[in-house]
């Protein structure tokens, strides 16, 4: 079949490939500059196994289903080995100690008990380092390209295309996230929750740069690498939304537009930043000396309502006979979720 897979992010792009595999003719559409630019290219970086979600065993288990398969398939991408650590706030967590370690048996997730010094013990109930991978973006990027270039996949980059032009093709795709709602048919969209997200870029103390540090459940912040750089990134529950809303698209205020899947925007006008950095000191102090290189801007897209259980699912829907919406949850899910598309079309 021709097949047209609109959205070039790590599910859109994994999708295409996996369709050309199969024998289909693919065109994949990205209106950015570049593949995986947008949040396929600004998040955490972090494989997830699910000890992020003690409040969602469905999210858990999806995590932990497609691991093998992202690994398998981007797997020089993976960076093991880095100290990862999960600490429970000693104040207003939604999940006391003794609930996550409940949690992490329970899903047969590891874990060892040990608390990093630079970790300030008063603040936290718990810490227990763990087994998880990150990921580096820009090798991320260059596998999904060889890979589309393998399997002749025909990549159009800068073009933002209408439900009209569409229409010569007999399968479409939607693997657009943060427009998800702009290519389904009439009367279909579903209602999200779209949040204009700042990802700061640190240089971090020595002593702190081999770590990825994760704060939960509530007060929640973290420190991840970024990639095999000398940088880190900075997540924050609160701080790092700018603007929220739900609704069938995002409302991107005036100021940030500009900002958005921009990459590294040192300087950026508008930042949080100070904030973070505030949040983060009260539970590794040391954070005070890092260095903010410059922020990254992107949406975010959830399904509303879900505060309960912050989960994350990533669904696979056909809404006609033709096209087939992806809903990106965590980016290890979207090999799983190309072969789920494969299947459909077959």
């Amino acid at each position: 079949m021709r097949i047209a897979v609109v959205g070039g992010g790590i599910f859109g792009v994994t999708a295409a490939y996996k369709l050309a595999e199969a024998g289909h003719q693919v065109e994949l559409f990205e209106k950015e500059r570049d593949i995986l630019q947008a949040a396929s290219g600004i998040n955490q970086m972090r494989l997830h196994r699910g000890y992020h979600y003690p409040r969602s065993s469905e999210t858990v288990l999806s995590c932990l289903r497609a691991e093998q398969s992202f690994r398998a398939t981007y797997a020089p991408a993976v960076i093991d080995g880095a100290a990862h650590y999960y600490c429970i706030a000693a104040q207003g967590s939604l999940v006391s100690a003794s609930q996550f370690l409940d949690f992490c048996d329970t899903h047969g997730l590891e874990y060892a008990e040990e608390y990093p010094t630079f970790v300030a013990r008063e603040s936290v109930e718990l810490s227990v380092r763990v087994k998880e991978g990150c990921l580096d973006p820009v090798v991320l990027r260059a596998l999904c390209m060889e890979r589309l270039a393998a399997h002749g996949v025909q990549v159009h980059l800068g073009v933002e295309v209408t439900a009209a032009q569409l229409e010569s093709y007999e399968k479409v795709v939607v693997a657009t996230y943060a427009s998800i709602n702009g290519l389904v048919p009439d009367g279909v969209g579903r209602q999200y929750q779209f949040e204009v997200c700042e990802k700061p870029v640190v240089r971090l103390p020595e002593s702190l740069r081999s770590s990825s540090v994760v704060i939960m459940d509530g007060p929640f912040m973290c420190v991840d690498r970024y990639g095999r750089s000398d940088l880190a990134l900075m997540g924050n529950v609160v701080h790092a939304i700018h603007h929220t809303n739900t609704g069938l698209s995002a409302v991107v205020p005036s100021a940030l537009q500009p900002l958005l899947n921009q990459g590294i925007i040192t300087d950026p006008p508008v930042t949080n930043y100070a904030a973070f950095r505030e949040s983060a000191v009260q539970f590794i102090p040391e954070i005070a000396e890092a260095q903010h290189v410059g922020s990254m801007f992107t949406v975010r897209t959830v399904l509303p309502h879900l505060e309960a259980t912050d989960a994350r699912p990533t669904m696979v829907e056909s809404l006609d006979e033709r096209t087939i919406v992806i809903f990106s949850g965590k980016i290890g899910n979207c090999v799983d979720a190309a072969d789920q598309v494969v299947r459909l079309i077959a």
